[in-house]
């Protein structure tokens, strides 16, 4: 890892791979951060940070990416649904998920 920063590998997993983190992340957080505080959740468990009931973690979709707790705002939750060869996202928020249609994986 640079300088400043440490390397965090999944616990029970000798020889897996790390993520180079801010030490601050060293260790698991016992508490839920509030909104407008840094979240980490595509990390290895004890090096995760959550948000507080009510909020989300907005991250980039890049391992290791540090995030912000923000209240959800879902304006309308209109299902967003692609055929076959179309490209569909599953791993953000809801409000900005795209959806396969029925019978594709």
């Amino acid at each position: 890892c640079e300088e400043g920063l440490v390397c965090i590998t999944p616990p029970n997993h000798e020889g897996a791979s790390g993520i180079c983190l801010k030490p601050e992340f060293k260790s698991l957080q016992l508490a839920d951060v509030g909104e407008g505080e840094e979240c980490l959740l595509t990390v290895a468990e004890q090096a995760q940070v959550h948000c507080e009931k009510g909020l989300v973690c907005i991250e980039p979709a890049l391992l290791g990416s540090i995030g912000i707790c923000q209240k959800l705002e879902v304006k309308s939750m209109q299902l967003v649904v692609v055929g076959e060869g179309q490209e569909c996202k599953m791993t953000v928020a809801p409000e900005y998920q795209v959806h396969c249609e029925e019978g594709l994986a």
